[in-house]
């Protein structure tokens, strides 16, 4: 049975990083509503974000343009993803809906 510790115990042997600073390096717009889920893809250099205004948005993170603007059947999506292959984004929401959509020219929702 492994004895209870605190978290100090456990990083005592660990080096300190000295004061964070963290700074923002890029402001995405395009949502007109709250937003509630954001995803990076495995590339690193895109992520989609799902909003209250009923649009999943993938974007290209370092130019901070929009790739595509996906309109979903309801504005109560709580949460989006991109697939491992990046070539799909998925969302869902308090519809009881998961979708899929094809970031492929013409793939369309599945």
């Amino acid at each position: 049975a492994a004895a209870d510790t605190t978290f100090l115990q456990v990083t005592q042997d660990v080096d300190s990083l000295g004061r964070l600073m963290p700074r923002t390096r890029k402001t995405l717009r395009g949502h007109l509503a709250k937003i509630y889920a954001m995803h990076w893809s495995t590339d690193s250099r895109h992520l989609v974000s799902a909003s209250q205004d009923g649009k999943l948005l993938v974007w290209e993170a370092t130019s901070a343009n929009k790739t595509h603007a996906i309109p979903l059947r309801s504005s109560w999506v709580m949460t989006c993803a991109y697939a491992p292959s990046t070539h799909f984004v998925a969302s869902g929401g308090l519809d009881n809906v998961c979708s899929i959509y094809s970031l492929k020219a013409g793939g369309g929702s599945g």
